[in-house]
């Protein structure tokens, strides 16, 4: 293996790692995700109805309301919820 082989094997290993060690949001894997979206497009006032559309096959109704049934039982802190709150309100 010479020096760049090995580096990017580092890189990779050590992404992994910081994956599988990163805390997360909500023990579903589905609903992490979701939280994830949402979180990610909160601070442009919400994801557009293609996007989510595109990613979850849901309206953004639907997509709101599934959002809020999987809050209460995530590992958010108070701060992500009230910015989620301000972009999805119920």
């Amino acid at each position: 293996m010479n020096p760049h082989e090995y580096r990017q094997w580092h890189q990779r290993r050590r992404a992994a790692w910081a994956e599988s060690n990163r805390k997360r949001k909500h023990p579903d894997y589905e609903a992490e995700r979701l939280i994830e979206f949402a979180c990610m497009w909160a601070p442009y006032g919400g994801a557009t109805e293609e996007e989510v559309l595109v990613q979850f096959g849901m309206t953004t109704r639907r997509f709101i309301e599934r959002l809020w049934q999987v809050i209460p039982e995530s590992n958010c802190a108070q701060e992500e919820i009230r910015s989620l709150a301000s972009a999805y309100p119920r």
